[in-house]
């Protein structure tokens, strides 16, 4: 919502998008998570070493 109380899909678009993982870490995500799956164990987050950039899976609620 905009001050005036009005939605404003172009910036709800656009933190959308900057919160999501990008692929490329994804993959690297995905794969992490199956190989500790098999210990019963959950990856919740990576952190990039060369930009400090962290990366947090978004849980949804079943």
């Amino acid at each position: 919502m905009n001050k005036e109380g009005y939605k404003d899909p172009t910036a709800e678009k656009a933190i959308h998008n900057a919160s999501k993982m990008p692929k490329h870490i994804w993959g690297v995500y995905k794969m992490l998570n199956a190989a500790a799956g098999v210990s019963g164990l959950e990856v919740i987050g990576l952190r990039d070493k060369e930009t400090g950039n962290e990366y947090k899976r978004r849980f949804r609620w079943r």
